[in-house]
């Protein structure tokens, strides 16, 4: 018995080990996902409270260092355009919004139609059993 459980641990292991090394990468790339969501809001929000309580200048040095940022980092780059296809596409998938009593409204119509189908159709055949 105690060399089968240690057969069955050398061959566990390594499936273990990697699924480990799996749990370590899911977590680097969601840490990092946030920490990318995290630093656009938090330029949002100095943005906003630069628009706000601060002169004009210093609302557009701010500006400026992120349009330079922009231009010189292609990973600023990609994070810019990776935030703002999520933003959008999280925004799009309830645009434009839906009537949920003509949906629902449309659904009885379907559920009714269908329903006068089924019955049309047991006439039929009761007519042609009749028939026989």
């Amino acid at each position: 018995m105690s060399a089968a459980r240690k057969a069955l641990r050398v061959v566990v292991f390594p499936f273990r080990a990697a699924w480990f090394l799996i749990l370590i990468a899911n977590f680097l790339v969601v840490s990092a996902v946030c920490l990318l969501v995290a630093f656009f809001v938090a330029y949002g929000i100095a943005l906003a409270f630069s628009y706000a309580f601060l002169p004009v200048e210093s609302t557009q040095a701010l500006w400026q260092w992120a349009v330079d940022l922009y231009a010189q980092s292609s990973w600023f780059k990609a994070a810019t355009v990776a935030f703002f296809t999520l933003l959008f596409s999280a925004i799009l998938r309830f645009w434009p919004a839906r009537d949920p009593v003509a949906d629902a409204a449309q659904e009885r119509e379907i559920t009714r139609l269908n329903d006068d189908l089924i019955a049309a159709r047991r006439q039929d055949q009761l007519r042609a059993n009749l028939r026989t």
